[in-house]
């Protein structure tokens, strides 16, 4: 995993928790792919804090699945 500086770690929990910013977002800027950015929550967060923030990326990405799905209607 790429070296990251405390203030790049908090950074990136805090866009992590942003319900408008994507893995896509996130690897733009640091490089690093969701995996990384999941494991980099799981080791800095609290365990409840850190299910929490797992039950709101699943809920994200079922969103906006059903979005894009009406959009072929």
């Amino acid at each position: 995993m790429k070296n990251l500086e405390n203030h790049e770690i908090s950074h990136i929990i805090e866009m992590s928790w942003d319900d408008q910013t994507t893995f896509k977002n996130i690897e733009s800027i640091y490089k690093i792919k969701e995996e990384e950015v999941k494991h980099i929550m799981k080791l800095n967060l609290k365990k409840g804090s850190y299910k929490s923030w797992r039950v709101r990326v699943n809920s994200r990405s079922r969103r906006k699945k059903e979005c894009v799905g009406r959009d072929n209607d």
